[in-house]
């Protein structure tokens, strides 16, 4: 196949670019692309074959580690932890809603303060916040929950499974 394009020369006038040369390096192009994947699909087949026996050792391996994990998950043991868990869950759950209620009716008490300037309003209610959290966080904690404050809205779902907790929203 012999293709010619059309090229400006010097002189203004159009001139013939023979492009035969492409087609061989178009061919060694394509050989290439195939021994790459004919090469690759035999490293493959050589790892496989080679790593039967250590991927079935693996496998079994995990299956034995999955059935173990189930049996100690339905011990008393495991089931009593899990019971406090969640009754702790349950009971920080409480207390955060206890505390978010008192912090709204602290705030609507020191809005109510017409002694007060609104940027002395505005000081107090900052101060209570933090006093709150601080009975509530570690400083860490505190951080980690003033970021996500910062960064606006979002919504967060707890799984029902041990170590999770579920914010309502």
């Amino acid at each position: 196949m012999s293709e010619r394009l059309p090229q400006e020369s010097c002189e203004s006038h159009k001139q013939i670019v023979n492009l035969n040369y492409l087609e061989r390096e178009a061919a060694i192009y394509k050989q290439s692309k195939n021994e790459i994947i004919e090469y690759s699909k035999q490293v493959q087949e050589a790892v496989e074959q080679n790593t039967k026996k250590e991927v079935e050792e693996v496998e079994a391996a995990i299956k034995r580690l999955n059935e173990k994990v189930e049996k100690v998950m339905e011990t008393n043991y495991i089931k009593e932890r899990q019971q406090k868990i969640e009754e702790a869950q349950q009971q920080m759950m409480k207390s955060i809603k206890e505390a978010s209620n008192t912090f709204f009716q602290v705030r609507n008490v020191i809005r109510a303060k017409e002694n007060l300037t609104k940027e002395e309003k505005l000081q107090y209610e900052e101060k209570l916040f933090h006093k709150i959290l601080d009975k509530f966080m570690t400083k860490e904690e505190k951080d980690l929950f003033t970021r996500i404050i910062m960064a606006g809205p979002m919504l967060m779902i707890g799984g029902n499974h041990p170590g999770s907790v579920s914010l309502g929203l």
